[in-house]
């Protein structure tokens, strides 16, 4: 357990304050509580109201989904919630070729689960009822937003305007988490630079119920307008997400139900048998957003507010979990000595242990992106015989199982 700098020469409120509150912060601060460190979280929404935790599901990474079972925070409820994925196939529509991943060749029970996102929320709800013993405390201060941090030579000072009459409240801390998304207001204030790339693409996403079982199999099918993604979820439902061009996700959009159905089974060449009782869509513009550093001055950006990735591969939320895990280890105390949350030569140490995994899941994810979108005479054909050449290619191959797994 982790033990912090003696607070009787430097009072503070609390040690680290985590700004967002949605599945990123909740799973940093569980992390963190567990490690001795005091947490207070700062969420705009009321209880069981952050956006993150939304109707949509989440494929959860083997590496990923362990993490999250020695944080405590997989449960009977949260593991009967989830739906394994025992194999991957990955295709172009209408053509030839197919790449084929199974948790039997890999050697584990599942490449990955798909949980719905309400399922973590009410999981980390439970846990802060009842925390752990030995856990540090975690407060979530909620209604209450943002407004701007000053930083000096020992902590950092975040004001808040909290609950409906928006008091204005400062907490004094040693490190300030930014895990407030994709437009991050505290990356803004920090004045961090960002790079932005739009795809010009819109993720529509729901759920399903597939004519014939989907066997645990989560299919990814690359179609000329971007991924459509069909993956195995509890009760015998799957999860949809079906990436096109602005203008055909805004006629997907005003499709009923059962034409919507027809469209994706279309597209989806018919494996399954067809769909039915779909249920209310959302959509989902889409971009890829990157800090150009991820950590400043007592300040760390973490989760979409550094790395806001396209959903081909599912790796955004994964990339994330290896966020958490790594600042966590980074922040623990050596032999038990005292430690400083917002110690930048810890805080360094972290931005270097990042760096390269920033590096490959980003570039995996924005190639995979650009190489199957284009709809260029001839180029299906190659796609096709690339996906059976990868299939026959152990080596890369199994790298490509790494990443499923998400292993870095």
């Amino acid at each position: 357990m982790s033990r912090a700098i003696d607070d009787s020469q430097m009072p503070f409120d609390t040690d680290v304050i985590i700004v967002g509150g949605g599945m990123v912060g909740g799973v940093l601060a569980r992390a963190l509580a567990a490690d001795g460190w005091r947490v207070e979280v700062v969420e705009p929404r009321p209880p069981g109201e952050s956006a993150s935790f939304d109707r949509r599901l989440t494929a959860v990474a083997d590496a990923g989904w362990q993490y999250l079972d020695t944080l405590g925070l997989v449960d009977a409820s949260l593991s009967a919630a989830a739906e394994r994925i025992r194999e991957v196939r990955v295709f172009d529509r209408g053509h030839f070729g197919l790449t084929r991943i199974t948790a039997r060749s890999a050697g584990v029970e599942a490449l990955g689960y798909v949980m719905p996102n309400r399922a973590l929320g009410d999981r980390l709800e439970a846990l802060l009822a009842e925390p752990p013993s030995g856990d540090a405390p975690v407060t979530y201060r909620r209604p209450a937003r943002y407004e701007h941090h000053e930083t000096d030579a020992d902590g950092v000072t975040v004001t808040l305007s909290e609950g409906a009459d928006e008091q204005r409240v400062s907490r004094h801390a040693r490190l300030v988490v930014a895990a407030d998304g994709a437009e991050s207001a505290v990356r803004e204030q920090a004045e961090m630079g960002v790079k932005r790339r739009e795809y010009e693409q819109v993720a529509t996403v729901a759920t399903a119920m597939p004519s014939r079982p989907h066997g645990g199999v989560a299919f990814e099918c690359f179609t000329t307008g971007g991924p459509l993604a069909v993956l195995p979820a509890a009760d015998d439902r799957v999860s949809l997400v079906w990436v096109a061009r602005r203008e055909e996700a805004e006629r997907l959009g005003g499709l009923d139900d059962a034409a919507f159905a027809r469209a994706v089974d279309e597209a989806f060449g018919h494996r399954l048998g067809g769909f039915s009782a779909v249920s209310p869509r959302g959509q989902y513009p889409l971009s890829l957003v990157t800090a150009t550093e991820p950590v400043d001055e007592r300040l760390v950006v973490l989760g979409n507010a550094a790395h806001a990735l396209h959903p081909v591969a599912g790796q955004g939320f994964n990339l994330c979990l290896r966020d958490i895990r790594d600042l966590a280890r980074v922040l623990r105390a050596d032999r038990g000595a005292a430690v400083d949350p917002g110690d930048p030569e810890r805080l360094e140490r972290y931005r270097s242990l990042r760096k390269a995994d920033y590096r490959r899941t980003i570039g995996l994810t924005d190639g995979l992106v650009r190489g199957f979108s284009l709809d260029l005479p001839g180029l299906g054909h190659l796609r096709g015989s690339t996906l059976s050449l990868f299939d026959g290619l152990l080596p890369l191959k199994n790298r490509l199982v790494r990443a499923t797994r998400g292993i870095a």
